[in-house]
């Protein structure tokens, strides 16, 4: 007599399909979610989660979570409803920023930078008898303390680049001269 086969048991979960049913609910989920968000960063971590199972990029949701705008957050609904969105249009600097809070935000950036830079070099799994490796990024998400208006204002004023998403970097020093005072 044979035996008979045992049948695996599943979880039971099954992954909902992506498409164009399941952003219609995520957007229809994220409205409803939308006006009680607030500044709470679980609530928004929260949203962020449910929307990482819809079709939009993980990249444009994470820099909509952290900005923590409603704009920005209509704009995502409009993109999971099918809808096409408008390019954002150019920045003018806000001259209503107090410069102490610009300059207070660039120590914050270059720091973050650099602690960043730091900690990507000293990763485990090296030689100890190697200096390690060099960051192979220059951009970042800036810190969270100061809102989105300062960091688009240091833009515009050119003391940072936007790399897109969210990130922004230290701009390029323009070329050295020689010591002799002439160009090279």
């Amino acid at each position: 007599m044979a035996k008979r086969k045992k049948r695996k048991k599943g979880s039971g979960y099954v992954a909902p399909v992506k498409g164009p049913e399941l952003d219609a609910k995520l957007a229809d989920s994220a409205e409803a979610q939308r006006d009680s968000l607030g500044d709470d960063g679980a609530a928004w971590g929260a949203l962020q989660k449910e929307l990482l199972a819809s079709t939009l990029p993980a990249a444009d949701i994470a820099a909509t979570i952290m900005r923590r705008d409603p704009k920005s957050l209509n704009k995502l609904i409009m993109r999971l409803r099918g809808h096409e969105v408008a390019p954002e249009p150019v920045i003018e600097a806000d001259h209503s920023i107090d410069p102490e809070t610009l300059r207070d935000a660039m120590k914050a950036f270059r720091k973050r930078l650099k602690l960043t830079q730091l900690d990507h070099e000293s990763r485990l799994g090296r030689s100890p008898l190697t200096t390690g490796k060099d960051a192979a990024f220059d951009s970042i998400l800036p810190p969270h303390q100061y809102p989105a208006a300062v960091w688009e204002t240091l833009t515009v004023m050119g003391e940072l680049v936007t790399t897109g998403r969210g990130y922004y970097k230290l701009p390029k020093p323009p070329p050295a001269f020689r010591a002799g005072g002439g160009p090279p």
